[in-house]
């Protein structure tokens, strides 16, 4: 065990991450990532810094002042900051946060635009920005750096959930923005391609090809990991069962969802909970 620094606790985890040549020239590339618990201690003060910085708060509130500004962000909340400006950041009392500097590509022009109205984002997408920042850090404490073009791939996912227009009108009747919000909702029932394609009033073609140009998944690819991410937060918010878990996101076996689990993760839904600190008798 090392100490990370003032108002660290132990479990907290400090990725280091060195991008090759050819990612620091084509792609958005990984610098720091982490998984952090602190105290009231915590605290940050810097001028600048060379690396744009996502935070997700998973709890607890920090107070931000960047660019002679404060902001309050609370659980939930998404900072972004392009870090060249002067900016600090301190814990209120207890706080867990996921985070993540990079850099590459436009990103430094892509976080002021994303904050042009604040660096602090709340909106519908900040769950998923959330979940794959800790699958990130996860998977950098365990493998390192994948290919550049994955690791870019997964930031540059980051960055457009969070460019999308907030409750935009106009959004909200595109008929893939509404197949995506009725798979979010009906996660645990049997949804089909077909079903989808008909909602939209599209081909089962037309509609797989123009919702994996907006979202970049098959709408195959959408469902499972909605799944995945619902059982996440029901095995670290819940004492269910994973079998009870499994049901509730439509899979007819524990079994099922732990094959799917170990496939995406790694790991079984169990060794998920107990990596998190909890433990299911």
């Amino acid at each position: 065990m090392y100490e990370l620094g003032p108002g660290i606790l132990p479990n907290s985890i400090c990725v280091p991450l060195t991008a090759t040549a050819k990612a620091k020239e084509l792609y958005f590339y990984p610098v720091l990532c982490g998984h952090y618990y602190c105290d009231s201690a915590y605290a940050v003060s810097r001028s600048s810094y060379p690396n744009p910085l996502l935070m997700f708060l998973r709890s607890g509130s920090m107070t931000l002042r960047y660019d002679g500004t404060a902001y309050h962000a609370e659980k939930g909340d998404i900072i972004a900051i392009d870090c060249d400006r002067p900016h600090s950041y301190c814990a209120d009392g207890e706080v867990e946060f996921f985070y993540l500097h990079f850099d590459g590509s436009n990103s430094h022009a892509l976080v002021y635009a994303i904050a042009a109205d604040s660096p602090i984002l709340r909106r519908e997408e900040n769950v998923l920005v959330g979940q794959r920042m800790y699958d990130m850090v996860q998977d950098y404490k365990r493998y390192g750096l994948g290919s550049e073009a994955g690791d870019s791939m997964r930031i540059y996912q980051l960055l457009t959930w969070l460019s999308l227009p907030a409750n935009n009108p106009a959004r909200s009747s595109d008929p893939i923005h509404q197949t995506v919000e009725y798979i979010r909702k009906h996660v645990g029932e049997n949804i089909t391609l077909k079903e989808l394609a008909d909602m939209a009033h599209l081909s089962a073609c037309h509609y797989s090809h123009e919702f994996k140009r907006q979202t970049g998944f098959s709408p195959l690819e959408y469902v499972i990991n909605t799944r995945l991410e619902k059982a996440k937060m029901l095995l670290l918010q819940t004492t269910l069962s994973v079998t009870d878990i499994a049901y509730e996101v439509g899979y007819e076996s524990g079994g099922s969802l732990s094959n799917l689990f170990i496939k995406k993760t790694g790991c079984s839904p169990r060794a998920y909970r107990r990596s998190n600190g909890i433990a299911i008798r």
